[in-house]
């Protein structure tokens, strides 16, 4: 393990917002961290651990914890930043570090991004679409201890002889602290109304650009996103560095994934299709272009 990548790690979660500035992200979204310091965390259940099936595979632990009588759904993770270098050619790939990739594309710092966007949102009149986000924090060596009882491994995703595990290794665990939202009986169904509403607020994301890449039903709750782990908001180093054709097919995946999720949830796609309609598309002289 490397002291200096330790030490540089445990100084940006002093940060009061994160991610820092950098060539794409100078005055762009930022989280700020969590009022309390290294608060006194009650772990209670483990509510998920994403699979290696999900796109946003290895993106974390959710925990439902308590802190100061109040619950909390708790996310951490490590994650390897060149997951996505294969995107960027040769040429570009050399002006962008590991680090600046995963200012934007570490499901840590792309939940930063994502919700300090929704935030400035929010603050301009805009309707909620989200799980509320109470800001980043870093976990102490006894939640450490406490996740290592229950047989948590951090690293487990990452071969041990990884240059990155061998330098990032025993760094402070970086986490997202949201609203915890029970689902029960009371909690609104996948019905038709909700489904509109969610149409909706997909559209929304696009237009503040954030490209969530991850809509699936399992990712709502009560009508609400409550992950965004996989998402890219721009200005991002990614899609600025690509060609536009393709930035542009990236930007409709996720009306594209709404659409299928519709028909995996057994409703018809009909008024509620977010896509637009191939049938019609075809009469347009554009079509066969």
């Amino acid at each position: 393990m490397s002291k200096k990548a330790i030490q540089a790690n445990r100084a940006l979660l002093l940060s009061k917002e994160l991610p820092p500035d950098d060539h794409w992200t100078k005055n762009g979204p930022k989280l700020q961290a969590f009022a309390t310091k290294q608060p006194l965390i009650k772990w209670l259940e483990l509510l998920e651990k994403s699979s290696p099936e999900s796109h946003s595979a290895s993106e974390g632990y959710v925990f439902k914890v308590m802190i100061d009588s109040k619950l909390y759904a708790l996310k951490f993770k490590f994650f390897k930043p060149s997951t996505h270098r294969y995107l960027l050619n040769n040429i570009i790939g050399k002006n962008i570090t590991d680090q600046r990739l995963a200012f934007h594309t570490d499901p840590f710092y792309a939940e930063c991004r994502a919700y300090g966007r929704i935030r400035e949102a929010e603050l301009k009149g805009c309707p909620r679409i989200a799980a509320k986000c109470y800001g980043f924090l870093r976990l102490t060596r006894r939640d450490e201890l406490v996740l290592a009882e229950r047989g948590i491994d951090l690293w487990e995703d990452i071969p041990e002889d990884d240059e990155y595990r061998q330098r990032e290794e025993g760094s402070p665990i970086r986490a997202i602290l949201k609203e915890f939202i029970e689902e029960n009986e009371s909690t609104p169904a996948m019905n038709l109304k909700t489904l509109k509403a969610i149409r909706k607020n997909i559209f929304a994301l696009n237009r503040q650009g954030i490209l969530h890449r991850d809509i699936r039903a399992s990712n709502f709750v009560a009508g609400l996103l409550v992950d965004f782990g996989a998402a890219w908001t721009e200005p991002h180093c990614i899609i600025d560095a690509v060609p536009a054709r393709l930035s542009q097919d990236w930007r409709d995946d996720d009306v594209c994934m709404f659409d299928e999720m519709v028909e995996e949830l057994g409703f018809t796609l009909g008024d509620i299709r977010a896509t637009p309609n191939p049938s019609y598309l075809k009469n347009l002289r554009s079509w066969n272009c």
